[in-house]
């Protein structure tokens, strides 16, 4: 049975390929959903989306620690922000390389990389509304 985390991924990973789609860039999607190098290929370069709600409180974006080298050496980066009871807003957000990153440790102890959202390296580029916005809060899992 697939998880609710597993679920949200797929359903970012669609959103952000239907928007790709409509600007007129040729989407690859990656078979294997544990690829080690990318979500898809957009235009033939590496794209790499996570989709999450933010830790609200310090308004960033969080990595596990074993995804910061995906990330960094993707030729793009985007979060899917998933909305919650605290922050009720869904966004596509394109990360810049040099985004400045921290660590910091959450409620149930995990250490997560924090990727700050008001930084100049991480720009919201598409607002998500009505059905997406509500498949997104259907599987979203607050920490």
């Amino acid at each position: 049975m697939t998880d609710k985390k597993t679920l949200l991924g797929g359903v970012g990973e669609k959103i952000v390929a239907n928007y790709m789609s409509k600007q007129g860039i040729i989407v690859e999607q990656s078979v294997d959903p544990y690829d080690s190098q990318k979500d898809m290929k957009i235009n033939g370069k590496p794209l790499e989306v996570k989709t999450q709600v933010p830790f609200v409180y310090k308004k960033c974006f969080t990595l596990k620690k074993n995804q910061l080298n995906k990330c960094l050496n993707a030729e793009y980066f985007v979060f899917v922000q998933a909305p919650c009871k605290h922050w009720d807003e869904a966004a596509i957000y394109q990360v810049e390389n040099g985004f400045k990153y921290g660590i910091d440790t959450m409620k149930n102890g995990d250490e997560r990389y924090t990727i700050p959202i008001n930084q100049p390296a991480v720009n919201k580029v598409m607002q998500i509304e009505g059905n997406d916005k509500e498949i997104l809060r259907r599987y979203a899992t607050p920490f």
